[in-house]
């Protein structure tokens, strides 16, 4: 009977993939599957009588002959260049930013500089590229400004719906995220490296492009990745500044989906835009690995330089250490400002929402030179926003105290108060939303207070199926790893790096071809419950990049931590069920908090695969933005802006405090954010 037991216990074992399964059914339903349509796509010939407008009875590579015509040819190329240059630009500018925040800020500023750094990255990207259509405007305040002083002429500037202007928004709307990840790399390297380096003879070039900087090159390669492949794909920069001037191929493979309906077309543009995109990227690598073994032969050279510098007889009363430490300080001023103008480069954008949302003029672009509140009163409901603004306030207040008070009685330890803030805020909600219905009454203008609406339903609904398929999944991965680890994680690599504009057209062909399918294709097509067909398609494509970050952010948890209490607990007797809801549930509870707050902030601005796949009733703020951006933007438009920055911020700062209180660094967070 004992013999039997065990026996029977290994049967019902599940397998180590387990926890995963979930995700592995989301991804090759919503990602791989209709990836490799989009491929199949490009093989066939353009039928718009179809619902899904792809004739497959003659297959054949026409498509791919019309990519090379001399229009798309010259967009391709005009696109990769704008991607190469801005992501040169963004390592340039980024790399002394993050060298001064690792190695020459306290540890104090170094938080303030990477506050400053994570507030406008993590801005609405579509509200970042708008805003700078007010400082390039033709006849806006900065551009008369110039006028005045002589620098341009009397047409004003020039630089709308150029290719000028999309190349300065991508390098802004990016630098942050090529700062982050090289943050984390100079934080990791060990202080003690440099120092051997210096004390063995090395000056401070030497140590760095010796030392410092190769080390640094994991951050380097992750910096690439996260700014030179969405670069490529961008359809909103483009879309927003570009015009016809400054065409970019993901606007162009959107029209063709949108717009021609020559899905076979834009499919094959598609397919070759990836391909770019990797070979660039293999190109890149290649000379990345051959620069060291190609300096090898240079080091006969180096070393001769070296032995006669130090044969070299210094002169009488020179102060070796003296000219070191004027030199020091003079690189740390020049890094200090440096620093500082491009915090200021980066602030200027959302200065300018912040200031342009009280315009009193009727274009959000145009300042006129005088402040007003009545947009804000024509979007909000001023009796409704008080009376919520005071609810939520009183019980925000009272949870502050009661945890301070508490704090002071010993009985209560920092377990149960650290969540009495928190709990506020969610009770706040709650509390006003049953006696206020603030979500239905708040905004007085419908079209914006509805995208408003829906993009915090479509971003919680994203979040929840995030947390859950992603909280799963990291778990198996740092628990029960195998061989299927290895695959699955090429493809949440790929969910990452896979531009998103390739994203949202997979997405877009694929639900009209399961809309037919029982049960699925009900859910994306009439919706259920209060929810329609267009929502459950934005809770999907939103989710898959978000799920990817939190799977992630939870292995990596996981990863740090010890598995001795796991281990007791099934040493103990418990189900594999309970010792998870026990013992591994608490432990990632963090991580999983933290993962949704940013899943949350990135749902807010999910404005690509939105703008393919939300139908009439689930528009989100961001798309009727895109929509707005067509015509003369009213002033609201910043308001309902500032708005979701608001909400954006404070889940950052949610976020933020979850992590500091469980000892996590400066350093830690950046990497949380970047994913590292």
């Amino acid at each position: 009977m004992t013999a039997a037991f065990p026996n029977s216990r290994r049967r019902l074992r599940a397998p180590k993939f387990a926890l995963a399964l979930p995700s592995m059914v989301w991804y090759a339903a919503f990602f791989v599957v209709p990836i490799a349509l989009v491929v199949v796509y490009s093989f066939g010939t353009k039928d718009s009588s179809k619902l899904v407008p792809v004739d497959f009875s003659n297959p054949s590579t026409a498509s791919y002959g019309a990519v090379f015509d001399e229009t798309f040819f010259q967009v391709f190329r005009s696109t990769v260049r704008i991607a190469i240059t801005a992501t040169l630009l963004c390592l340039l500018i980024g790399l002394p930013v993050a060298y001064f925040a690792a190695f020459k800020a306290s540890e104090k500023w170094r938080a303030i500089v990477l506050a400053a750094v994570v507030v406008p990255s993590f801005t609405s990207f579509l509200i970042r590229t708008v805003a700078w259509r007010i400082p390039l405007a033709p006849n806006g305040m900065f551009s008369k400004w110039l006028q005045d002083i002589g620098v341009v002429g009397e047409n004003g500037i020039q630089i709308l719906e150029t290719a000028a202007a999309v190349q300065l928004a991508i390098v802004y709307n990016y630098l942050g995220f090529m700062i982050l990840p090289l943050y984390v790399a100079f934080d990791r390297i060990d202080v003690r490296l440099r120092e051997a380096s210096k004390d063995l003879g090395a000056g401070r070039f030497a140590t760095f492009f010796g030392v410092t900087l190769p080390l640094a090159g994991p951050g380097i390669a992750a910096g690439v990745l996260l700014t030179f492949i969405p670069m490529c794909g961008d359809y909103v920069t483009a879309t927003v500044l570009g015009g016809a001037k400054g065409n970019m191929i993901g606007a162009m493979i959107a029209s063709q989906f949108n717009q021609a309906q020559n899905w076979p077309l834009g499919s094959a543009m598609a397919v070759l835009m990836i391909g770019a995109v990797l070979l660039t990227l293999v190109v890149g690598a290649a000379i990345v690995w051959l620069t060291p073994k190609l300096m090898v032969l240079f080091e006969p050279l180096t070393q001769a330089w070296r032995r006669s510098r130090a044969a070299r007889p210094r002169k009488v009363g020179t102060q070796p250490s003296s000219s070191s430490a004027t030199a020091d300080s003079v690189i740390h001023r020049a890094l200090g400002v440096w620093m500082t103008l491009v915090l200021i480069f980066l602030f200027i954008p959302v200065a300018l929402v912040f200031l342009h949302s009280f315009n009193r003029g009727n274009s959000f672009t145009i300042w006129s030179y005088a402040v007003s509140t009545k947009w804000w009163g024509e979007l909000f409901d001023g009796a409704v926003f008080a009376q919520t603004a005071l609810l939520f306030t009183a019980i925000v207040v009272v949870a502050v105290v009661a945890r301070r008070v508490l704090k002071r009685r010993t009985q209560f330890g920092g377990g149960y108060t650290a969540w009495l803030v928190p709990s506020g805020l969610v009770l706040a909600l709650v509390i006003n939303g049953v006696i206020t219905s603030w979500y239905a009454n708040l905004f007085d203008f419908s079209g914006i207070g509805d995208a408003i609406r829906n993009s915090f339903m479509a971003a919680f609904g994203a979040t929840v199926v995030a947390v859950a398929l992603g909280g799963t999944a990291g778990v198996a991965l740092a628990r029960r790893p195998g061989a299927w680890s290895n695959a699955f994680m090429v493809v949440v690599f790929l969910i990452l790096v896979t531009p998103e504009i390739m994203e949202a057209i997979a997405l877009a062909t694929w639900f009209p071809r399961i809309q037919n399918v029982p049960a699925v294709g009900y859910i994306f097509t009439d919706g259920w419950g209060p929810f329609n067909g267009g929502m459950n398609k934005l809770w999907v494509g939103q989710s898959m990049y978000a799920s990817a970050v939190v799977t992630l952010i939870v292995r990596a948890r996981l990863a740090g931590l010890d598995e001795s209490l796991e281990q007791a607990a099934g040493d103990l007797g418990a189900p594999p069920g309970r010792a998870f809801r026990q013992i591994t549930l608490p432990l990632i509870a963090s991580a999983m908090i933290a993962g949704g707050l940013l899943s949350f902030a990135l749902c807010l601005d999910n404005a690509v695969v939105s703008s393919l796949i939300s139908e009439a009733g689930s528009t989100t703020f961001p798309v009727a933005l895109l929509g707005a951006t067509r015509s003369t933007i009213k002033p609201f438009w910043g308001v309902g802006a500032v708005s979701l920055f608001v909400v954006t911020m404070a889940s950052l700062w949610f976020l933020v405090v979850i992590l500091r209180r469980g000892g996590a660094s400066a350093g830690n967070i950046a990497a949380t954010l970047t994913g590292n």
